[in-house]
């Protein structure tokens, strides 16, 4: 009947638009997946961070406990500065804030190191948080023996380097791959694609900041994996009974020993630069990874413009 035949057309009809639709969302899906751009791309893609550490090249980042404010982390971004340095240890920082500092950084192209804080047993589950948030690696506080060593290896790198549990997460676009997610070749990146290129580029930093740290340093630096070691002046200074002396003689020269210790043994070595002539003086001696301090620049700002202002106003300029 005709009304058989309708129904026949209206079926083939559905059918035929059914396939298209399927067709079209499959497409899609492939689009969307195989062309995550550049600059959607999380920094761990790209291994140039680690190549200038590894290499010996001069690196400069900015540590913050600012873990509130996000703009300033992008202005560091588009200033050109190599690295965040977010700091876990000296803030009330936790993975939840600092994920947005990663986000602020990463939508500026700039990579953040997370400084865990001190005397976690389960280092790995520590690490792990900041790591899923977007951390590109982290920098290991007090470091005095090599089992310290061991542990953050274990927590920043997959098997079978270390003991990095897998998912998908940030740093690895929650598993939609992407050409550039992975192998560096064309096609979607698998998991197992991830996991070498983030065995590849994430960072393990180590910090000495003590005597005990400093006399360690031959079984510390015999741990493969270690892409800086930094020497923390004011822990130091502290640890010597010359508390916040970071430019006393003595805390100077134990510290330039240390990076000459550091870099004889193919590891890029770092120090603090609260400002131009200590970045000048460190590098001089030999040090390769320098850190400002944002809250330092923020007071350093401040304090020059109130002072002008104070002595011009007391002045006889006006």
């Amino acid at each position: 009947s005709s009304f058989s035949r309708l129904l026949l057309r209206n079926y083939r009809i559905a059918t035929a638009t059914n396939a298209v639709l399927s067709q079209n969302i499959k497409s899609y899906h492939r689009s969307t997946c195989n062309n995550i751009s550049s600059t959607e791309q999380h920094s761990l893609s790209n291994g140039s961070l680690r190549h200038k550490l590894c290499s010996g090249q001069p690196t400069l980042g900015v540590v913050t406990g600012f873990h509130n404010d996000t703009d300033h982390v992008e202005t560091l971004g588009l200033l050109g500065y190599d690295f965040l340095w977010a700091d876990a240890e000296h803030s009330t920082a936790n993975a939840s804030t600092v994920a947005n500092l990663i986000l602020a950084a990463e939508r500026r192209g700039m990579p953040t190191l997370v400084r865990i804080g001190y005397g976690y047993q389960n280092v790995i589950g520590h690490s792990q948080k900041f790591l899923v948030a977007g951390a590109q690696g982290i920098i290991f506080p007090q470091c005095e023996c090599a089992d310290d060593v061991h542990k953050i290896v274990d927590a920043v790198k997959f098997p079978p380097i270390g003991k990095r549990g897998l998912a998908g997460e940030r740093w690895n676009a929650w598993g939609l791959g992407g050409p550039n997610n992975g192998g560096g070749g064309g096609g979607d990146a698998t998991l197992a694609d991830c996991v070498r290129t983030s065995n590849n580029n994430s960072i393990v930093g180590i910090i000495v900041e003590s005597r005990r740290g400093i006399d360690a340093l031959d079984e510390i630096l015999s741990v493969e994996h270690v892409d800086f070691v930094f020497v923390a002046p004011t822990d130091l200074s502290s640890d010597m009974g010359l508390h916040g002396q970071i430019r006393h003689p003595d805390v100077v020269d134990m510290v330039d020993k240390a990076g000459q210790r550091i870099r004889a043994a193919g590891v890029s070595s770092g120090m603090l630069a609260l400002n131009g002539d200590d970045y000048v003086k460190y590098r001089q001696l030999g040090f390769q990874v320098m850190v400002g301090v944002a809250q330092t620049m923020f007071v350093e700002g401040a304090r020059g413009l109130k002072c002008r202002a104070e002595d011009y106003e007391s002045s006889g300029e006006k």
